[in-house]
């Protein structure tokens, strides 16, 4: 009797043998849970990096990010333009928007002695105009066309002027005015 005692509990112990199909929806069911838990739990984890990243002040490279000077190496180098890489690239002037995330382009009028650097006078003045002397030039009464990217443009040439006066207290010669008159000078 002790033999079939053995026995029946041997076959109850030995695993059912599954088939092709059951382990396949097995494992289909066993993927969706994880791929369920993971949509989960993936919001905490997100915020929880996030706080990790800005209570160290991990940089981008740190995190093994290229940095952006190795993407633009890349990119020039595979010779990718903006529209594959699927990058809108406004052109000049004002694009359709809706008008608060609109950008403004803008011409860089000055430019220095030997025409390798540009600038645009907003708030200071380019550095190149006082290592290159035009301030100097200016209060000397000669002429500052050499730092104009086009001393034919009369609104740049008035507008540089207007900038260089102010700035100097000192209003311009007829040398320097050129082909502007002193009351194109003033009404702008």
């Amino acid at each position: 009797m002790a033999e079939t005692i053995t026995a029946k509990n041997t076959k109850e112990a030995a695993p059912k043998k599954l088939t092709i199909a059951e382990i396949l929806a097995q494992r289909k069911a066993f993927e969706e849970q994880i791929a369920a838990q993971l949509a989960e739990e993936r919001p905490a984890a997100l915020e929880a990096v996030k706080e990790q990243i800005a209570t160290f002040t991990f940089t981008a490279e740190e995190l093994g990010f290229a940095t952006l000077e190795v993407v633009k190496e890349i990119i020039k180098h595979e010779g990718w333009t903006a529209a594959e890489l699927g990058i809108h690239v406004p052109t000049a002037g004002r694009g359709a928007g809706t008008g608060d995330k609109q950008t403004r382009v803008m011409s860089k009028p000055l430019k220095n002695k030997d025409g390798s650097d540009t600038g645009v006078w907003l708030a200071h003045p380019p550095k190149f105009l006082d290592t290159e002397g035009c301030f100097t030039e200016y209060k000397a009464g000669k002429s500052i066309d050499a730092w104009l990217v086009n001393p034919a443009d009369k609104k740049a040439k008035i507008n540089f002027l207007k900038k260089l006066a102010s700035r100097e207290s000192k209003a311009p010669t007829k040398e320097q005015l050129g082909d502007i008159t002193e009351a194109e000078f003033k009404a702008e």
